[in-house]
């Protein structure tokens, strides 16, 4: 079994039990405790578990489960937010598997907690940005926004809802679709998403947005 359909199978038996113990884990996939801690290790950096002595159980808010736009002008991208960085909406910390990193056309440079933030100051700052980065939710690793695969509207909310996750590859976008739902777009469709998600009225709003 592949890591990724491992660990979201992993992530959907913590969800509906409450909680695992790693003897558990191991049996139940067949594979070594050094195995179940890396994946136990992969999710709660994520922010979709909590580990717990000898197994993890479920993070309140974190989703239950049940089984092109053109590119834009030359710009520096951004460079890996460090360490304290707050998200420019949210205020949330910043972490590197969610980053959505803005560089507007002064050279000045922006970073928001998940794409759902990265997404609605890219909205609201459109003429100003020069380029976009975001980071790719399974590896951490930074890439061109326009040329990401986005997840909208999945059970796996590791931040702020509704969830939007960002993928570099579109196989792993639609094996990860396929453990949490939601429905998979380009960067036009995220805005579109966000845009008919959160009324400009504030009747829908996230949460951790608003606070």
């Amino acid at each position: 079994m592949k890591a990724l359909k491992r660990r979201t199978e992993l992530l959907a038996l913590i969800n509906a039990t409450g909680a695992v113990s790693l003897k558990e884990l191991t049996s139940r996939f067949d594979v070594t405790k050094m195995t179940i801690h890396r994946d136990l290790e992969f999710l709660e950096k994520r922010g979709l578990i909590r580990r717990i002595f000898g197994g993890a159980m479920p993070v309140e808010g974190a989703g239950s489960v049940t089984p092109a736009a053109a590119p834009p002008p030359p710009a520096r991208d951004p460079r890996p937010a460090p360490a304290g960085d707050s998200c420019l909406v949210c205020r949330r910390p910043v972490s590197q598997h969610l980053l959505y990193g803005i560089t507007l056309t002064t050279g000045a440079q922006q970073y928001a907690c998940c794409p759902h933030c990265g997404l609605s100051a890219h909205l609201r700052q459109r003429e100003k940005i020069a380029t976009a980065m975001t980071a790719d939710f399974i590896s951490g690793r930074p890439h061109p926004a326009h040329r990401s695969h986005y997840l909208m509207g999945s059970l796996a909310t590791p931040c702020c809802t509704p969830s939007i996750l960002t993928f570099e590859q579109e196989d792993e976008a639609r094996q990860f679709q396929q453990g949490f739902g939601g429905c998979l777009g380009t960067l036009q469709e995220a805005f579109a998403f966000l845009e008919a998600e959160m009324s400009p009225d504030g009747t829908k709003e996230c949460p951790q947005c608003r606070e």
